[in-house]
């Protein structure tokens, strides 16, 4: 049987597919990494208003602007951090479907390692947990911005 022939396509894999999938694999790993560091970049800036909100209160809630200034940026950080997360781990499921897509195709004989079962609900719940980081940090800021013009 050769390779072109349909009979064999089903049972074997062409040298070609596995580059293909490595390919697929190595763009989710990527993303991934590019998640993960976004996220750390973005909680140490998050932390460090924070932080300077708290180790300084005087001289910045002294100022109504530039308290005003800090929260906001740690908003807007934060929203954007929100955004560029919510953007990520949908990239990567687009990449995750389209290589599931092709394992299907090409590797039937194989069990799918990119199955739904095997990997959406542990990166859904960790998806989940990164949004939940995300949300207390906004919800610090605006805890924040209520007190200091709450009680002025």
């Amino acid at each position: 049987m050769k390779a072109t022939d349909p009979k064999a396509r089903e049972s074997t894999a062409l040298p070609e597919d596995a580059a293909v999938f490595q390919a697929y694999i190595d763009l989710i790993n990527s993303e991934r990494e590019t998640i993960w560091a976004r996220h750390n970049a973005l909680l140490v800036a998050n932390s460090l208003i924070i932080g300077a909100l708290a180790i300084s209160p005087t001289a910045l809630w002294q100022d109504k602007w530039a308290a005003l200034a800090m929260i906001a940026a740690g908003l807007l950080i934060s929203a954007a951090w929100l955004a560029i997360t919510v953007e990520g781990f949908s990239a990567m499921k687009r990449h995750a479907e389209t290589a599931r897509g092709f394992v299907s195709a090409h590797f039937k004989h194989l069990p799918n390692a990119l199955d739904e079962t095997l990997c959406d609900r542990a990166q859904t719940n960790i998806h989940h947990l990164i949004l939940l980081v995300i949300v207390i940090f906004m919800l610090m800021y605006l805890g924040l911005g209520y007190i200091r013009f709450s009680l002025t």
